[in-house]
């Protein structure tokens, strides 16, 4: 949740509700697992199986593909945030 709230983690807040139940949807999915890694028993890290890494990076073209659309229709400055 604290890496989420870091702009290179998005910048949103999440709430352990909404954290732990995505997770749980991307488990039950098949797109994380845990990795097994352990550096405290309260805590459990994740990573991206090879259809989670498939689904990421159809998810990134797609807004990729809206970004440069409100680009063209002058909705966004171009090259700016």
């Amino acid at each position: 949740m604290k890496d989420a709230r870091e702009p290179g983690g998005g910048g949103v807040r999440l709430g352990p509700g909404t954290l732990y139940g995505s997770l749980d949807r991307m488990m039950r999915d098949g797109l994380v697992e845990e990795s097994g890694l352990s550096d405290d028993e309260r805590r459990r890290y994740y990573r991206l199986t090879g259809l989670g890494h498939t689904v990421l990076a159809a998810e990134l073209g797609r807004l990729d593909a809206a970004v440069g659309a409100a680009r063209r229709l002058g909705l966004l400055p171009q090259g700016g945030r």
